[in-house]
C-alpha cells in the first residue's frame, strides 16, 4: 500500500506481529485499531503534503531562475549552496507515523541558505498560492511571528500544513555578529531553532525508535493517554518519545506491545520525572539538557501518581481501563462460531460444582486466550477441566444417586424405617420431589438409597445406570453415536490398561477395516485434558459416514473408531472381544482333582 510506506500501519511491522502473547496484548490491539487512523485520513494527509512538496520545489526554481544569467543556469542549478530554498523536510508526526485518528495538523521544515526574513517568507506564500491554486483547493495564511507559513485544505477534511522556515546559520552564528549582520527583518531567532531541533528529532526517531519492538505501537497509545487524560498532557510530544525509547530499549529482551506499555508506567511509577529522579536527557542537543526541565513539580507528581495508579488497575486486570476502554461482555462459544478467537474465555466464579447456573466444561475456551487470566481463575479452570460435569448419556458408569444429583441437586434423602433382624436388617430410604415423595428399601441405607434414586429416575423417564448400557438413546445415530457407544469402553481401558482392543474375530479393529475398506484415512478431530490425562478423538470416513472415537492415546482412539464402523457396517461380523479386563475364574476345592497318596 502507499500510504503505508510513508504512514506505516499497526501491521507493518514483522517484528511487533512477533510478540502478540503477553496477558494485556489483546486489550492493547484492540486498543491500537481504535486510535489508528483509518485510510481515508491517510490518503488525505500524504495528497496535501505531497502536493506542497512539489509545488515548494516549483517555487524554489521560479525564485532561483531570474537571478542567474541565461547562460550560466545550468551550470549553477546543480548547487544546493547557491539556492534560496535549500529543501524541504518532512518533520513532526508525519516523518515519525505517529498520527493518530483525528490528527489535522502535520509539519514541513523549509531551509533558506541564509536566515530567513519575513520578505522571504511572504514571497514564497505568494508563489506558493499561485501553484497550488492549479493543483488543490487550500486556503494560505502567513504567520511571520511563528516563522512559518500555514497551509489549509478547503475540502471536506479540513487539515492544516505548517511549513516551519529555518537555516542552519541561525544556530552556527554567534551572538555579536547575529545582532550585527541581521537583516532588520530576520524571523524569531528560537523559532527557527525549534524548526531546526525538530528535523534532529525526526532522524533519531528513525534511526533509533523504528527499531524497538512495539516502540511506536505504545506512542501512539500514550500520545492517546496524554490526549484523554488533562494530567498527562504536559508530556505529550518530544519527551513522551524519549521516555518511551529509554523504557523499551533498556529491556534485555523483545517485549510485546502489552509488556512494554506496562514497562512504561513502570518506569514513570519509580520516579523518573521527580525532582531527585534521573531526568531524560535529550540526546539531540550538545549541551546536558533535560527533556523535562519545563515540568513543574506539581506536574511530575501528578504524572507519577497517575502511573501507579494504572499499575494498581493492571495488576487487578483492569488494563481496559488504563486505554480508556470499556469492558466488552462475552459470549458463549456457541454463539461466537468461527470468530470465538476474537473473543475471550470467561470464567464462572468459584463455588460448588454440582450448581446447574455453572457453565459446562466444553463451554470453556482452553486456548491461547487464558493467558488473561489470573492465578485464581486458572487454578479453578484446571480443577473444573479435571472434574467435569458429564451429561446422562457421557458417563454411563455413574449410578442413578449421581445422575439424580445432575438433574436435581441437593435432594435429601432420610432414614424411615429399619427392620429385619440384626443380621439381616432392611432399610427404607425416603425422597421428596416435585411434591412426591418416593419410597424404596435394601439391606444397606446405601443399597435403598441407589433403589430410591432409581425409582425416582424411572418414574421421572430418565435414563438409570442399566438403561443406558443396555438401551442406547434414540438420538444416538449415525457418526455422533460411534464416540458415545465407545466411550464406557474406552473409560476402562485407560483406568485397566490390560489387553489389546480385539474384535471378537480376534483382530485388531484397523487390521479387519482395512481388510474390508482398504486407504483409510484416520484424523485426529480433537484432543482434551491435561498432561497428565489426555483424551484423544479420533475419526475415520468409511462409504460416506464418519465414525469416532475416543481413548487415552491416538493408537486406542483410533482402534476405538475402527470398531464403531465395524459395528456400524458389519454387524454380524464384528464385535468387541472383552478381553480388556479378563475376568479370573475361581478355582474351587471341587475343581482339583485328588490323587491317592500312593498314586503320586
Amino acid at each position: 500500500h502507499r500510504t503505508c510506506r510513508i504512514f506505516p500501519s499497526p501491521f507493518c511491522f514483522p517484528s511487533f506481529c512477533k510478540n502478540i502473547a503477553g496477558p494485556y496484548d489483546r486489550y492493547v490491539l484492540a486498543k491500537h485499531s481504535e486510535v489508528y487512523p483509518p485510510t481515508e485520513e491517510l490518503e488525505a494527509v500524504q495528497t496535501i503534503v505531497s502536493h506542497v512538496e512539489c509545488a515548494l520545489k516549483t517555487v524554489s526554481d521560479q525564485m532561483d531562475a531570474p537571478k542567474d544569467d541565461e547562460a550560466n543556469t545550468e551550470a549553477q542549478s546543480d548547487g544546493s549552496q547557491e539556492r534560496v530554498l535549500r529543501g524541504v523536510m518532512r518533520v513532526g508526526l508525519v516523518a515519525k507515523g505517529l498520527l493518530l485518528k483525528g490528527d489535522k495538523n502535520v509539519e514541513l521544515v523549509l531551509l533558506c541558505s541564509n536566515k530567513p526574513t519575513v520578505t522571504l517568507l511572504k514571497q514564497v506564500a505568494e508563489k506558493l498560492s499561485a501553484q497550488l491554486e492549479v493543483e488543490m483547493s487550500a486556503c494560505i495564511s502567513q504567520c511571520p511571528g511563528d516563522a512559518a507559513i500555514v497551509v489549509t485544505s478547503t475540502k471536506e477534511s479540513v487539515l492544516t500544513l505548517i511549513i516551519h522556515l529555518t537555516s542552519p546559520l541561525v544556530r552556527t552564528v554567534q551572538e555579536k555578529t547575529r545582532t550585527v549582520n541581521d537583516p532588520p527583518d530576520v524571523l524569531d531567532r528560537q523559532k527557527c531553532l525549534t524548526a531546526l531541533a525538530s528535523l534532529r528529532h525526526a532522524k533519531w526517531f528513525q534511526a533509533k525508535v523504528n527499531t524497538l519492538n512495539s516502540a511506536v505501537v505504545v506512542i501512539r497509545l500514550m500520545r492517546d493517554l496524554c490526549n484523554r487524560v488533562p494530567t498527562w498532557t504536559p508530556l505529550s510530544g518530544w519527551p513522551l518519545e524519549l521516555l518511551v525509547e529509554k523504557a523499551i530499549g533498556t529491556s534485555e529482551r523483545s517485549l510485546g506491545a502489552g509488556e512494554a506499555l506496562r514497562r512504561v508506567l513502570e518506569c514513570v511509577a519509580s520516579g523518573i520525572l521527580m525532582e531527585d529522579g534521573p531526568g531524560i536527557k535529550d540526546p539531540c542537543e550538545k549541551e546536558a539538557v533535560d527533556a523535562i526541565g519545563y515540568l513543574t513539580r506539581q506536574q511530575c507528581e501528578d504524572i507519577t501518581q497517575s502511573a501507579q495508579f494504572a499499575l494498581r488497575l493492571c495488576a487487578f486486570g483492569q488494563m481496559h481501563k488504563v486505554l480508556g476502554m470499556d469492558s466488552k461482555p462475552l459470549r458463549s462459544r456457541k454463539s461466537l462460531g468461527a470468530n470465538y478467537r476474537d473473543g475471550m474465555a470467561q470464567i464462572p466464579p468459584v463455588g460448588q460444582l454440582n450448581l446447574p447456573a455453572k457453565r459446562p466444561f466444553t463451554d470453556v475456551d482452553t486456548g491461547e486466550e487464558d493467558t488473561h487470566l489470573n492465578s485464581k481463575q486458572r487454578k479453578f479452570l484446571k480443577f473444573q477441566k479435571r472434574f467435569q460435569k458429564k451429561s446422562f448419556t457421557d458417563d454411563l458408569t455413574m449410578n442413578a444417586v449421581m445422575r439424580l444429583n445432575q438433574y436435581r441437586p441437593g435432594l435429601d434423602y432420610r432414614l424411615t424405617s429399619q427392620t429385619g433382624p440384626v443380621h439381616e436388617p432392611v432399610f427404607t430410604m425416603a425422597v421428596d420431589l416435585n411434591g412426591k415423595t418416593y419410597e424404596a428399601t435394601g439391606p444397606s441405607k446405601r443399597a435403598a438409597k441407589l433403589n430410591v434414586a432409581t425409582k425416582v429416575l424411572q418414574d421421572l423417564g430418565l435414563p438409570t445406570t442399566s438403561e443406558s448400557k443396555s438401551e442406547p438413546s434414540s438420538e444416538n445415530e449415525g457418526s455422533q453415536d460411534s464416540v458415545k457407544a465407545v466411550a464406557p469402553t474406552s473409560s476402562t481401558s485407560e483406568d485397566t490398561g490390560q489387553g489389546p482392543i480385539l474384535t471378537k474375530n480376534g483382530k485388531n479393529p484397523v487390521m479387519e477395516l482395512n481388510e474390508k475398506r482398504r486407504s483409510l484415512k484416520y484424523e485426529l478431530s480433537a484432543e482434551t485434558g491435561g498432561s497428565h490425562e489426555k483424551c484423544f478423538v479420533m475419526e475415520v470416513e468409511v462409504d460416506g459416514q464418519k465414525f469416532k472415537g475416543r481413548g487415552s492415546n491416538k493408537k486406542e482412539a483410533k482402534a476405538y473408531a475402527a470398531l464403531a464402523a465395524l459395528e456400524k457396517l458389519f454387524p454380524d461380523d464384528s464385535g468387541l472381544l472383552n478381553n480388556r479386563n479378563p475376568s479370573k475364574k475361581k478355582v474351587t476345592y471341587t475343581d482339583m482333582v485328588m490323587y491317592p497318596t500312593g498314586e503320586l
